[in-house]
């Protein structure tokens, strides 16, 4: 998923709930929960998905993948 995308948006094709009060896009929220920028193949678990940074420029997150929490 690219970093701009918002929340809104992903909740609503893939019926999520992700919170969109302190961030509006998907990056945004990564680096709201981490209060930090992270840095490529960083993983983390919040809200019942699982976030891993696939591509960063500079100091902005450009690429996501979220699965489920469950999923391995």
């Amino acid at each position: 998923v690219d970093g701009t995308v918002p929340i809104r948006d992903l909740n609503r094709a893939l019926d999520w709930n992700l919170p969109d009060e302190e961030a509006t896009t998907i990056a945004g929220l990564v680096i709201h929960e981490t209060q930090s920028i992270p840095d490529e193949k960083q993983a983390f678990t919040f809200h019942g998905k699982r976030f891993v940074v696939m591509k960063r420029d500079k100091n902005r997150i450009a690429r996501l993948r979220i699965k489920p929490a469950g999923d391995a």
